[in-house]
C-alpha cells in the first residue's frame, strides 16, 4: 500500500506541486489586493477627515461672522430709534420774519 502511493507520487509529483504553487499564489494575491483596498480607504478617510476640519474651520467663521453681524443690526437698531425719536420731538428752531431774513440776505451780499 505504501510502495502504490510512492509510486503515485513519484508520477504526479509536479502537478501536486504545481496545484499547491497554485493555491499559494492565489491566497498572496488576495491579500495583496486586500492591502491595496485598505490603502485606498485609509486614503479617502484621510481626505474626508481633511475635509470636515476644513468645514469646521469654515463653520467657526461664519458664526464669528454672525455675531458681528448681531452686534452691528443692534446698534443699527439703536440709531434708528435715536432719529425717530428726534423726528418725532418738535423742531427747536427760531422763526424768523421776513425782515429779518431780509437783513440777513442783505448783509451778506454788501460789497465792501
Amino acid at each position: 500500500m505504501i510502495n502504490q502511493i510512492t509510486k503515485t507520487l513519484k508520477k504526479y509529483w509536479k502537478y501536486l506541486l504545481g496545484f499547491i504553487a497554485i493555491l499559494l499564489s492565489i491566497f498572496t494575491i488576495n491579500k495583496i489586493r486586500k492591502r491595496k483596498n485598505i490603502k485606498k480607504i485609509d486614503k479617502k478617510i484621510n481626505e474626508n477627515e481633511k475635509a470636515v476640519e476644513k468645514l469646521k474651520g469654515k463653520i467657526e467663521e461664519v458664526k464669528t461672522q454672525k455675531t458681528a453681524v448681531k452686534k452691528k443690526i443692534v446698534a443699527k437698531k439703536k440709531q434708528i430709534k435715536k432719529t425717530t425719536q428726534q423726528k418725532s420731538k418738535p423742531s427747536t428752531s427760531k422763526k424768523r420774519t421776513t425782515s429779518a431774513a431780509k437783513k440777513n440776505i442783505l448783509s451778506k451780499t454788501k460789497k465792501k
